[in-house]
């Protein structure tokens, strides 16, 4: 890991389906958010839009729940509620990514800083902040996309400010990712990017400089970049 440190001054983390496993318990309130709107008969068209929500960010996915299945309410009303239903589900059912916590672990013996930056915002982050305990891990280093404005991924805007926090520049901050938002926001910002694979990006991975499964892997992978 100290050779490391030559080529990769900081490690920047999505969150969700990244370090903890999450995206199943946002899928989860969006089946909570179409069925209070009693909508439970969905066409093909819209499973495929469902398909796509994975990694966007809450006013954009909102969009889509208002244009496609005419949700009432503004999108700020219907991000409210899905975040919501989907801390209702966080709090009990959240885990760490297998290997993540042994990774994180090295990086603290080694001096590699790290941060987490992610396109959730701000009430939900600070539950599963909470929850987990991810400023014990972390400390400051806990972005989010209203830090940054709302400017979510694909934008490099977070990966950006994450960088500056972190006191690196962007080419020597390394991304752990696992949607394309992601992936595209790492390369806007000249950042080398590893994913997180898994079913729904493993066609997707022509984006990024290698994958893992597990973090039990990860050091082995970043050796080789």
């Amino acid at each position: 890991m100290n050779d490391l440190k030559q080529k990769i001054k900081a490690i920047i983390f999505d969150m969700d389906g990244t370090i903890l496993n999450t995206e199943a318990l946002w899928d989860l309130s969006t089946k909570d958010l179409l069925q209070h709107h009693n909508i439970t008969n969905i066409s093909q068209e819209q499973e495929e839009i469902l398909s796509k929500l994975t990694g966007m960010d809450a006013i954009a996915s909102a969009r889509l729940f208002k244009e496609y299945f005419s949700l009432p309410g503004t999108l700020e009303e219907i991000a409210q509620l899905q975040d919501a239903m989907a801390m209702n589900h966080l709090k009990t059912g959240m885990q760490f990514i297998h290997g993540f916590i042994a990774f994180q672990k090295k990086l603290v013996e080694h001096g590699i800083p790290h941060g987490v930056a992610t396109n959730t915002r701000k009430t939900p982050f600070m539950f599963i902040i909470e929850v987990m305990k991810l400023d014990n891990l972390f400390g400051e280093h806990l972005y989010c996309v209203d830090d940054v404005g709302n400017r979510s991924k694909p934008d490099p805007a977070l990966f950006l400010f994450a960088a500056e926090k972190l006191g690196v520049k962007p080419e020597e901050c390394l991304v752990f990712e696992d949607t394309v938002h992601g992936f595209k926001a790492a390369q806007a910002a000249g950042m080398k990017c590893i994913a997180i694979q898994n079913e729904t990006n493993k066609d997707l991975l022509h984006y990024v400089h290698g994958s893992i499964t597990t973090y039990d892997h990860a050091e082995e992978l970043l050796k080789k970049l």
